[in-house]
């Protein structure tokens, strides 16, 4: 009984203390968002640990106090398992698995004391779901670049913001103007994401390296799929739900940047849409080093997506790269250095993730992606290097 007040009232405490760290001007306590990166001390149970970032030392002591036996059950419930959870709900922290016997509602939903209208704590979507992804600490989606380096990103989609999409228009591949859910039609993060973990896409391996390993088990955890939240109608623009993340999933918005697109003529578009070739499926080196092989597998996880090698002939592509455009995520990604085209051969730059960039040595550093990167128009890599990938020089 105790256990289920505190949590149906966890926010309204967690609202008044903030309340009063503004009126002291205290300094902000990192809002950690589902499973992010967090050290000891940390009860057996959960099996927590950080030596990748020795430095982190924030618990859920941190933030909730008390001692272990107090929450370590609880913990499960709201951010995750440590171990394979119910598929529904993998990877989703408190999005998902709403039973009438759960109290996820009330995390961040209150009926008596909400700041809009959808019952919820801050004035809007987006902010209400900065209370936890704030970027704090350089772990957020938005705000990491700038905690972590001291300078602005170079790119990112401005949710509350802006309604205007880049190559949004079909017919002429022109900026069109889009009523998405945010304030006065702005894009909104429930335009991209499903905070209920309801009608998403088919769950897929990507880059990001949210949580700390330190046993066997850890490691695979990291590498499960998940959907990341993602609608199949994103911005309510899809014709068709879209069922893998990949082309399709981004031109429902920039519908003029697809291939064979009217505006074919006047930008260098991706994959035509046709759902064959997805985020979890697309032509890549069979290996690191030098090669010219190519095998069918997912962009996530390593550089080898990045680089489109010609046969010994240099004339053909490989097998597997013919009759696709790279997708869109071949060349709008997280900034890295993806590797090197030479001649007929291409090989691949080691692929290091980083904890959210707390270290300078990830490759790429950020996992931020589609949300912000370091360089302009998203791009993996700038100028010739980019062309570069696909058409070597010589």
């Amino acid at each position: 009984m105790v256990r289920s007040w505190s949590k149906a009232c966890g926010w309204l405490v967690t609202a008044a203390l903030f309340a009063v760290a503004a009126t002291f001007l205290l300094p902000a306590t990192p809002a950690l968002a589902y499973l992010e990166t967090t050290s000891t001390p940390y009860p057996a149970p959960l099996g927590h640990g950080d030596p990748l970032n020795g430095t982190d030392n924030y618990s859920c002591l941190t933030c909730h106090g008390g001692s272990p036996g107090d929450w370590a059950a609880d913990c499960a419930e709201c951010h995750g398992y440590m171990s394979e959870p119910p598929a529904e709900t993998y990877g989703k922290g408190p999005h998902s698995g709403y039973t009438t016997g759960s109290v996820r509602c009330a995390l961040c939903h209150s009926v008596h004391t909400a700041g809009s209208a959808l019952l919820l704590p801050a004035a809007t979507i987006t902010a209400t779901c900065e209370m936890c992804h704030d970027g704090t600490g350089g772990r957020g989606v938005y705000g990491a670049i700038q905690a972590e380096t001291g300078s602005a990103p170079g790119a990112q989609h401005r949710v509350d913001q802006t309604n205007l999409v880049p190559g949004g228009d079909a017919s002429t591949g022109a900026t069109a103007t889009l009523a998405f859910s945010g304030p006065d039609g702005t894009l909104s993060c429930s335009d991209c994401h499903s905070p209920h973990g309801a009608n998403t896409v088919a769950a897929f391996k990507g880059d990001r390296r949210r949580v700390p390993y330190s046993t066997t088990s850890r490691e695979e955890w990291q590498q499960t799929e998940s959907d990341r939240l993602l609608l199949q109608n994103p911005g309510n623009a899809a014709a068709v739900p879209v069922a893998e993340y990949g082309s399709d999933w981004c031109i429902t918005c920039h519908k003029g940047r697809m291939s064979g697109a009217p505006a074919y003529v006047a930008n260098h578009p991706g994959d035509s849409g046709s759902g064959a070739f997805t985020y979890g499926n697309v032509a890549k080196l069979s290996q690191d080093a030098s090669t010219t092989t190519t095998v069918m597998g997912p962009l996530g996880g390593d550089n080898r997506g990045y680089l489109m090698p010609y046969l010994s002939s240099g004339t053909t592509r490989t097998p597997e790269q013919v009759g696709h455009a790279p997708i869109c995520q071949q060349c709008h990604e997280d900034t890295r250095f993806v590797g090197t085209m030479a001649g007929a051969e291409a090989s691949a730059a080691p692929f290091v993730a980083s904890l959210d960039g707390t270290g300078t040595a990830g490759n790429p550093r950020f996992q931020n992606f589609p949300h912000e990167a370091q360089n302009p128009h998203l791009l993996v890599e700038t100028n010739d290097d980019l062309c570069l990938n696909c058409h070597p020089a010589d």
